[in-house]
């Protein structure tokens, strides 16, 4: 099971039993104990991202306090923020966005709604005022560099280029291509609970073995991308692949058949 299927049996179990589950019960209703803790890291961060309190008898967190606390975020950055500036500063899993909304891109639309619904314009009109401009440069997009001239000037030609510093003896930045994910997988592998078998040219590249629940392993075919959507761009197969190994995860619509194992996020996690 991969992190959405546990958190969306989490949501299950919480609705029948109109409170929330414990440790017990979330393993009767299918999720081990060894999965729910390689996965979540434990059953309260689970919770917490599945969208329910994890303090008393709990409940499950209506889309109104989700929506206001991806509000808050939005206020503070002065910006609608991305899946990744959100989840450093908000307190819910981007997964809880995007079980009830679909894809991140309908979140700020989803706002919007809910507070000309709630009549709360006034109470959130900077953010409504953020939503619009964001909808509109959507809408006419820009075409303009990363960096503003100045900041172009400061980079040297001919000098390799590295990614941000990472708290690994192995490996001391971030990658910046695909084969840098491949040495970050190698480093993290035996903790992520891979073995593998074989590493080829051809797709996919990897034949592995993975422990899918206590002492139980399973083969699997693992594909590497520096970012996810590459997968696609690279015209693969979704039937060839169980697995993408990617720093960044920027495909929501990736087949459900396809476990996607975001390195960023588990080094974040790790840190």
């Amino acid at each position: 099971m991969n992190k959405e299927e546990i958190m969306k049996t989490i949501q299950r179990c919480a609705k029948k039993l109109r409170r929330n589950p414990t440790l017990r019960e979330v393993e009767a209703a299918g999720v081990t104990r060894g999965i729910l803790y390689d996965r979540w890291g434990g059953l309260g961060n689970a919770m917490a991202a599945a969208g329910l309190t994890t303090t008393g008898a709990g409940f499950l967190r209506s889309d109104s306090t989700v929506l206001l606390d991806w509000a808050a975020v939005a206020r503070k950055l002065g910006k609608v923020p991305s899946e990744r500036e959100y989840v450093r500063t908000g307190q819910y899993h981007d997964l809880t966005f995007r079980g009830r909304f679909k894809h991140w891109s309908n979140v700020p639309q989803a706002f919007a709604k809910f507070a000309r619904g709630s009549r709360m314009e006034q109470e959130w009109k900077d953010v409504l005022e953020l939503v619009a401009r964001h909808t509109a440069a959507k809408q006419n997009p820009v075409r303009k560099g990363r960096f503003s001239r100045s900041m172009k000037s400061t980079v040297l030609p001919g000098l390799p280029i590295y990614g941000p510093p990472l708290a690994l003896p192995e490996m001391a930045h971030e990658p910046v291509n695909e084969a840098g994910v491949i040495f970050a997988f190698g480093v993290l592998a035996a903790r992520l609970r891979f073995c593998v078998h074989r590493m080829q040219t051809e797709f996919p590249d990897c034949e592995a073995v993975r422990e899918v629940a206590r002492r139980q392993w399973q083969k699997v075919r693992v594909e590497f991308e520096f970012e996810s959507r590459n997968f696609l761009k690279h015209k693969h197969d979704p039937k060839g692949c169980d697995v993408i190994v990617c720093w960044f995860h920027n495909w929501p619509e990736c087949p459900p058949n396809i476990v996607v194992v975001e390195l960023s996020k588990i080094m974040k996690e790790m840190q």
